[in-house]
């Protein structure tokens, strides 16, 4: 009858376009800002509010492309669905998943670097490297104990850390700029080559932007709301970002960046209110840090199991998932902390650029198959994977010279993820 098919009513728990907004700002919220800043200052010098800028440009159009797949492919997995979506079941798009695997991988361990950093810088010199990257690996195993708990609040605890973060931003920003001369970073002299390797390594403070996409299902508009949701997001941290970035250089000399390249609006902070503003920053980036670290495993984790599900016969599925569902959590915090041990923040972060970069140029190639029933525009998607990919090469070349183990790492994971999906196909078909 035509009465049982009239729509529900609306209900009052549904994502609204604020919720969404909040849910995108949630996943970018300055842990990559606090972990990688002063890096990208080593690269580009003063002007890397330029590279910031054109690093939300860049972020555009992977933000354009995932949008229009959401609202269109509305449903749980976020971007691991958009591979099956884009390619179909099969050798590139299980190939695809096992990347993006990786891909949250390094940006966790980048997040517990970070808090780590953080760390030592409240410690001063009480603590060694090595117990430094300890800590990290106990931040990673207590957000794993919060998410194998299933606590329902963990939710509503990580917004409000991520909204006192933001507030200590805007403090940062609104004191900073009431005590400086207005300047905006000179042009002149620009070594582009170093602006796009910063681009490159900033790209990975934006890559959040997607946790929207995991609630397009209790939306009453997704094809409108998350394109919408995003947009405003990835404007709203631009903005806030940028203005972060060039206070920071407006506060503090050439020989103070470079000096505090690991803590550099902590630095800057100090210039500007003293020892307390030093510890507010330090604080909120602790605590940006905790948040993405345990978003970002339990993310990792989701990935790994779609993987596991989409490879029912493999020895990883009967490892992973017989009888012990918590079992993707476990190994990916075990890759985690391995990360971490073994491997500088600065080479994390490089990794994890150089991943989310590739990974989001597969999903615009596999996008363009599929852009009619998603109305999306192939120009929009060709000109947004040839930018990621051109990123993507400047920070291998940089790598190549400057850290050739993260080059190499990454190649190995990418030729260990084709080789395992390969054999897995192979295995099935001559069953």
């Amino acid at each position: 009858m035509r009465g049982t098919s009239q729509p529900a009513p609306r209900q009052s728990s549904q994502v609204g376009l604020v919720s969404g907004v909040a849910l995108s700002l949630s996943g970018m919220m300055g842990s990559g800002l606090f972990s990688i800043l002063g890096h990208a200052y080593l690269v580009d010098g003063t002007r890397f509010p330029l590279a910031f800028m054109l690093a939300s440009v860049a972020i555009l159009f992977s933000v354009y492309a995932i949008s229009k797949l959401a609202a269109r492919f509305p449903g749980p997995g976020g971007p691991a669905r958009f591979a099956l979506v884009c390619f179909g079941p099969g050798l590139l798009s299980g190939w695809i998943n096992l990347f993006l695997y990786l891909c949250f991988l390094l940006a966790t361990a980048l997040y517990a670097a970070g808090f780590s950093a953080y760390i030592g810088v409240l410690t001063g010199p009480m603590l060694t490297a090595e117990q430094l990257k300890v800590l990290g690996a106990t931040l990673v195993v207590l957000c794993t104990l919060v998410n194998l708990l299933g606590a329902n609040r963990v939710g509503r605890v990580a917004s409000v850390l991520i909204t006192l973060v933001f507030c200590a931003l805007l403090w940062f920003s609104a004191t900073g700029i009431a005590q400086i001369n207005p300047l905006m970073p000179s042009l002149s002299g620009v070594k582009w080559r170093g602006v796009l390797i910063a681009t490159a390594m900033l790209y990975i403070n934006f890559q959040g932007f997607g946790m929207v996409v995991s609630a397009s299902q209790s939306m009453a508009n997704p094809a409108k709301t998350v394109p919408r949701a995003m947009f405003i997001a990835i404007a709203v941290i631009s903005a806030l970002y940028f203005v972060v970035s060039w206070v920071a250089i407006q506060v503090l000399p050439p020989d103070a960046l470079a000096a505090n390249a690991d803590n550099m609006l902590g630095a800057a902070a100090q210039v500007i209110a003293g020892s307390v503003g030093a510890k507010v920053i330090a604080i909120a980036a602790l605590l940006a840090c905790a948040a993405a670290v345990n978003a970002s495993v339990f993310t990792a984790s989701r990935v790994l199991t779609l993987v596991i599900s989409a490879h029912p016969s493999a020895r990883l599925s009967r490892l992973a998932l017989e009888q012990k569902p918590h079992r993707p959590l476990l190994i990916s915090a075990v890759f985690v902390i391995l990360l971490i041990l073994y491997f500088p923040l600065v080479a994390v972060g490089k990794m994890a650029s150089m991943a989310f970069l590739l990974f989001f140029s597969a999903i615009m190639l596999g996008h363009l198959r599929i852009s009619q029933q998603t109305s999306a525009r192939a120009w929009m998607l060709w000109l947004g994977a040839l930018i990621n990919l051109s990123l993507f090469l400047f920070l291998v070349m940089d790598g190549l010279s400057a850290a050739p183990e993260t080059v190499i790492f990454l190649l190995i994971a990418l030729g260990g993820a084709l080789i395992f999906e390969t054999g897995y196909r192979l295995e099935t078909r001559n069953r």
